[in-house]
């Protein structure tokens, strides 16, 4: 496994770590391949219900690695570096927002560029007091990738998605979740407790139910209402016919915990 993205698995739920600090977990080559290669591990692994992605080091991510596109631009091929990037970030987002499992986001510091991107395409996100989300794509030439723009947009609205990424706009982490751009603030001086907490009680819920819940509410963005409350409605029988429903009913009937 590359050390510059660490992966912990335990009880039914995985940590992942951005860790090259060294470098403010900027987005390159490397970090991209790292990434993609434990996106792939936790989505496919059964045993995993939920995972916690977080950072080292005082930046959560700095963005694109302009270290890495400046040489590109010296060996004359920046677009086809920006091409392979783009593709691998893309994929991952898709992964992360499509797999059946929760995945939460913990953002410490600054998250700018391709971080925007991948924090937000988590189903939770917490940040702390110290966090600063910074578009930084105008400031470089760059458009928004990696899905950031549309988080962004659905979250914010067109008027203050537009401000942001046209003013290279700064949001603190309190703003954040005032705005609704984020689901929780949390302390910074207890963020990782309280978000292993979160994964930990995630991790023991019903999987398949908690998998159903993503899918109609993600999907919900781009369907008609009738079309939503029929999808909610499939949910719940698919849930009813599994042993997840009876086995909640019965736990609530009987004041146990349910056994998922």
């Amino acid at each position: 496994m590359n050390d510059l993205v660490l992966l912990e698995k335990k009880d039914g739920h995985a940590l992942i770590t951005l860790n090259a600090s060294q470098s403010g977990n900027t987005y390159n080559e490397a970090m991209a391949a790292a990434l993609w290669q434990v996106i792939q591990d936790v989505r496919w692994d059964n045993e995993i219900k939920a995972i916690l992605m977080r950072s080292n080091g005082t930046l959560f991510s700095g963005g694109g690695d302009l270290g890495a596109f400046q040489r590109g631009v010296n060996q004359q091929r920046l677009p086809a570096l920006v091409e392979d990037l783009s593709a691998t970030l893309n994929a991952t987002v898709l992964a992360i927002r499509g797999m059946e499992k929760i995945f939460i986001s913990l953002i410490e510091g600054v998250c700018a560029g391709a971080g925007i991107g991948l924090s937000l395409a988590a189903d939770v996100t917490l940040v702390t007091e110290n966090a600063k989300f910074v578009a930084g794509y105008i400031g470089i030439g760059a458009v928004p990738d990696g899905g950031s723009s549309f988080a962004v947009l659905q979250a914010l609205g067109l008027p203050r998605a537009l401000d942001f990424f046209l003013t290279n706009g700064v949001i603190d982490g309190p703003q954040a979740a005032e705005m609704g751009l984020v689901s929780r603030l949390v302390s910074t001086e207890h963020a990782a407790d309280e978000a292993i907490a979160l994964l930990e009680k995630i991790s023991q819920g019903p999987p398949a139910a908690l998998a159903r819940t993503k899918k109609v509410l993600i999907q919900g963005v781009s369907r008609t209402f009738p079309e939503y409350v029929e999808a909610e409605r499939q949910g719940i029988i698919a849930s009813a016919a599994s042993g997840e429903l009876p086995e909640g009913v019965a736990a609530f009937l009987e004041k146990r915990p349910p056994q998922f």
